[in-house]
């Protein structure tokens, strides 16, 4: 048998690696691009806490059709999430301050380009 190809993980698939990775009663931000996506392989059993910089602390999944609500959405400021009971909404400063006073467990960062050094920008001057 010839050696298959090996084929590139997906953005899902990478999203449902990390979120494999993430511990129960965690409080875990989650960055803008595949970080968005891992809230869609998560459990409620886990009971994690899903924190995004733009003041959303308790989300859960990507909202569904039929379900969006343009004032709720995750790190990447496009895409509707639904809310979990006791959730809040928070100025951006004071969800800042979460991360700062060490309230988070972990930060999954999403990155624009990785060196082979490790490391990476997620943004671009032009």
């Amino acid at each position: 048998m010839a050696d298959e190809e090996k084929q590139p993980l997906t953005r899902d698939q990478m999203a449902a690696v990390l979120a494999q990775h993430i511990g129960s009663g965690w409080i875990v931000n989650l960055g803008i691009g595949i970080p968005t996506l891992v809230s869609n392989f998560l459990y409620p059993e886990q009971e994690i806490t899903l924190h995004s910089e733009n003041g959303v602390i308790g989300y859960g999944r990507v909202a569904g059709e039929g379900e969006e609500d343009p004032d709720t959405v995750n790190a990447s400021a496009v895409t509707a999430v639904t809310l979990d009971p006791g959730a809040a909404i928070v100025h951006h400063a004071d969800s800042f301050a979460v991360i700062r006073r060490g309230m988070v467990d972990v930060t999954c960062l999403g990155a624009y380009e990785v060196a082979p050094d490790g490391s990476f920008a997620n943004w671009k001057t032009t």
